[in-house]
């Protein structure tokens, strides 16, 4: 079974569990090396994060607008603390209807997993990267059309780097 099918298996139980799944970043990383064909963006929030929370709706219409168009997948990544935090998080996407696939990142220090999402990140969210070429977006994004074209231009970038 794929990381992203076992994340979507993961989004009827949230209704019961009320907790997102808990991954340590190796695990997401590797995740995302497995299909050069796929453009993977991530997305680093919080539910304590006011521009998080308000994005989180326009990347879901984001994706709903690009999926038949490109093989695209958006993950949400969430940075909520222990004890409660993938709990907290799996509360706040279900009152907002995102059912993008969604994680709680399950590391206690920054400063290990950081550098290896992006060495320039200096850890603010919300952060947006296009994992498989270097795109970023490092405040929030104000629109759909902001984020569609944040992902056609990752995917081109994708693209010219497979010719």
């Amino acid at each position: 079974m794929s990381f992203f099918q076992a994340l979507l298996l993961t989004l009827p139980a949230l209704s019961l569990s009320q907790v997102l799944p808990a991954y340590h970043w190796s695990e997401i990383e590797s995740r995302m090396s497995h299909s050069a064909e796929t453009l993977y963006v991530i997305n680093f929030w919080s539910t304590w994060c006011r521009p998080c929370i308000a994005e989180l709706p326009l990347l879901q219409a984001a994706y709903e607008k690009l999926k038949e168009q490109i093989p695209v997948q958006i993950w949400l990544i969430s940075l909520d603390l222990p004890p409660d935090g993938a709990q907290k998080a799996a509360q706040l996407l279900r009152q907002k209807r995102i059912y993008l696939p969604a994680l709680w990142l399950n590391e206690s220090d920054p400063n290990q997993w950081i550098p290896h999402v992006d060495s320039m990140w200096d850890g603010a969210i919300p952060y947006t990267r296009a994992w498989n070429v270097p795109l970023r977006h490092t405040t929030d994004f104000s629109s759909v059309g902001e984020i569609v074209d944040f992902v056609k231009k990752a995917y081109d970038t994708l693209r010219s780097a497979h010719r």
